[in-house]
């Protein structure tokens, strides 16, 4: 996905970027030493780390509105809120991209049900691999 970049305090620290007008604080796996602020870069956004505490009812209890979002909680760390879209592995759709669920499960039932995870760490990487 496209991002403008807006700073980065270099790789594997944090990086701040925007996408589709929404501000994201990332863990920067995509920059190089050429990169300035103001940049396009194409990145892909994954969940580097899940808060392994939660709970399954939490997690199936924290969403009951539907959404599909982030909410940001600070530095990398994120409220994930979504639907689920498929299993094998648990995808969730939290609205700008799609990230793995921190739970599995092969019922087939779930796919379609909101979700409320917390991600300790979004990662960013480079899409041009």
């Amino acid at each position: 996905m496209k991002a403008t970049l807006i700073s980065t305090e270099g790789e594997c620290l944090e990086a701040t970027v925007e996408i589709k007008g929404e501000v994201l604080y990332v863990m920067d796996a995509f920059t190089s030493e050429e990169m300035t602020s103001g940049e396009t870069v194409n990145i892909e956004l994954s969940a580097g780390l899940y808060d392994d505490s939660e709970e399954w009812e939490s997690i199936f209890s924290g969403n009951p509105e539907a959404k599909k979002e982030l909410e940001h909680q600070s530095s990398w760390c994120y409220k994930a809120y979504g639907i689920i879209t498929s299993i094998k592995p648990v995808m969730v759709d939290v609205g700008l991209f799609n990230v793995e669920a921190p739970i599995e499960s092969n019922d087939e039932k779930l796919v379609g049900k909101s979700i409320a995870f917390t991600i300790e760490r979004l990662d960013a990487s480079s899409a041009n691999k």
